[in-house]
């Protein structure tokens, strides 16, 4: 269970991914970590839950889609190295479609940044 001290750890940082309507909830967890930020404050402790102690190790970057029938939500996953971000988005959206633009994204954000080390 996800102690008060962790309610510490709502970050108004992710708010910027948040609009209430098309991603609900964002949080950021570390397989070592647990859960490192979320938004927004009021998340409930079971949400939370899923993701304080999610481990999946893939090569890479990946996502997943998650759907829940207990509490009626669907998460797209995005994994990238020791890292989980999980968006609580709208059922009716296309999370396949989402998680492949967002990696496409990474992929990209990888190629300019290692551009700049050389």
């Amino acid at each position: 269970m996800v102690s008060a001290v962790d309610r510490a750890l709502a970050w108004e940082g992710l708010s910027i991914v948040v609009d209430g309507v098309v991603v609900r909830s964002a949080v950021v967890a570390g397989f070592s970590e647990g859960i490192l930020a979320y938004w927004p404050p009021g998340l409930e402790d079971r949400v939370l839950n899923i993701f304080n102690k999610f481990y999946i190790q893939v090569p890479g970057h990946a996502y997943l889609v998650l759907y829940s029938l207990r509490l009626g939500r669907k998460f797209l996953i995005v994994l990238t190295g020791e890292r989980v971000l999980a968006l609580e988005i709208d059922k009716r959206l296309n999370a396949e479609k989402m998680g492949e633009k967002l990696l496409d994204s990474l992929r990209k954000l990888e190629r300019l940044f290692s551009i700049d080390e050389s």
